[in-house]
């Protein structure tokens, strides 16, 4: 009786074997060969799950934005401030040495996505951004609960998230100090009185 894969799992299984791969080599370096070795499986076999290097990277990437996205709705749910909860929503990329790791990937991943601009890598960009504005929401709608954002004050989603693409940016400069800039972007941000900037 043949046995039955699963393609679904096996491709998984196969990506997240090359997570460490990825995170050691990066986009660019990394091969097929390396992948099939890693994986334990043939070139041909990556070829049967996957359609190129790029469709891999996508899949671990994805593992990585899965974890990331789990602890940002943990985050939603902590009983801190939404203050607290928003500085730990920008310095989640930059909190530890894995996240680090994972940093150099995302970065990698954008300067191909402005120099190269494939269909699948913006598709995929505008994807995970949809997820993370819903995430934002729910902090800020909660925020406004609580009384901690007045009911009446505007704070855009997308303005957020421009900031956290622009600490991604800025984070390769040693003048750049993450947690300063997270900590004055936020004191801005939640100011009660507009006068008070």
């Amino acid at each position: 009786m043949p046995i039955i894969v699963n393609k679904e799992e096996k491709r998984r299984n196969i990506a997240l074997s090359c997570r460490e791969l990825l995170l050691e080599h990066g986009i660019n370096s990394l091969t097929i060969s390396q992948i099939a070795k890693t994986a334990g499986v043939g070139k041909g076999t990556i070829y049967e799950y996957f359609e190129n290097k790029e469709d891999i990277v996508f899949e671990i990437i994805t593992t990585f934005i899965v974890e990331h996205e789990k602890k940002l709705m943990e985050l939603v749910e902590a009983p801190i401030t939404t203050k607290e909860k928003l500085f730990h929503f920008f310095f989640l990329l930059f909190e530890n040495e894995m996240a680090r790791k994972q940093l150099k990937v995302y970065k990698e991943f954008i300067a191909i996505s402005l120099t190269n601009e494939p269909e699948e890598m913006l598709v995929f960009s505008e994807q995970c951004r949809e997820k993370f504005h819903m995430i934002l929401k729910q902090i800020l709608d909660a925020g406004k609960r609580l009384g901690e954002i007045a009911e009446d004050r505007v704070i855009s989603e997308s303005t957020l998230m421009l900031f956290a693409t622009g600490l991604v940016v800025d984070s390769r400069m040693s003048s750049c100090d993450i947690t300063t800039e997270i900590n004055i972007f936020l004191e801005m941000l939640l100011a009660s009185n507009p006068k008070e900037l």
